[in-house]
């Protein structure tokens, strides 16, 4: 194992299910969403309001955990390569805490396809990519859950809704941020290579955790599938979200393309 394989393998950390703490972690990550959820729903008039900003204020401080840890301590190491926040989970950890002050439509409807599917293979499939040190695992564990449960929290508690159509928009704004972030990705591997590759949104080798959508391929075959994934979940995130929400404008149209659209 040459230096560059020893330093990725330090900074790649993959929790197995025959590990005692992946289950730990992932029952106690839907049980704190389930809390969080049934929580909100019973809050009334301005403890809404309260809540909501107070959530915000929360995850804002949460998302600077890995760097303020990094800067202090020797077990995690900041560079451009690993501690830039480009990943879709850690991008949708900032809208969605930001979000709870802006309350956009676009940002909400944004995070909340993209936060699902990031977070919820994040936490069926945990691959944390700065290391394992116990400030990061809470912090990986408590993002990947919240990034999850405060878009139903907004739907549910707050009636945002998606725009029509909205997860075509969502995929293609998709494709061009993570093409650009595959392009950054070769600039710093390029022009400034360190100890560890530069691998956000995972455009430049595959995540290494078992997935069904990941044979294997070699770059950039594996994205090939990855994106017709995406186009099934943003479907399926669509329609369990509009389950039950009425869609204005659209009483006159067939049940399955108002679930659709």
């Amino acid at each position: 194992m040459n230096e560059l394989e020893s330093a990725q393998q330090a900074y790649d950390m993959v929790i197995l299910a025959s590990e005692a703490r992946y289950w730990y972690f992932l029952i106690g990550s839907a049980l704190a969403g389930f809390v969080a959820i049934q929580g909100f729903a019973k809050l009334r008039g301005d403890q809404k309001e309260g809540a909501l900003r107070t959530a915000g204020l929360v995850l804002i401080i949460l998302n600077l955990v890995p760097t303020v840890y990094g800067l202090f301590s020797p077990a995690v190491e900041l560079s451009l390569q690993r501690s830039l926040p480009f990943h879709f989970c850690a991008i949708n950890g900032w809208l969605i805490a930001f979000n709870c002050f802006w309350k956009n439509t676009n940002v909400f409807t944004f995070s909340a396809f993209m936060g699902t599917i990031g977070g919820l293979y994040a936490v069926l499939t945990p691959q944390l990519t700065i290391g394992d040190a116990p400030a990061i695992l809470a912090h990986y564990y408590f993002n990947h859950t919240a990034i999850v449960v405060m878009p139903i929290i907004m739907a549910r508690t707050y009636g945002f809704r998606f725009p029509k159509w909205s997860w075509i928009w969502t995929y293609l704004a998709v494709a061009v941020l993570s093409t650009a972030v595959g392009a950054f990705n070769w600039y710093l591997n390029t022009y400034h290579p360190g100890d560890i590759t530069a691998n956000y949104m995972y455009m430049w080798e595959a995540p290494k955790v078992k997935n069904p959508f990941l044979k294997g391929a070699p770059w950039p075959w594996y994205i090939l599938p990855l994106h017709s994934a995406l186009i099934l979940h943003l479907v399926v995130i669509n329609f369990a979200y509009r389950l039950g929400a009425p869609l204005e404008g659209m009483e006159g149209k067939a049940w399955w393309r108002r679930r659709l659209a």
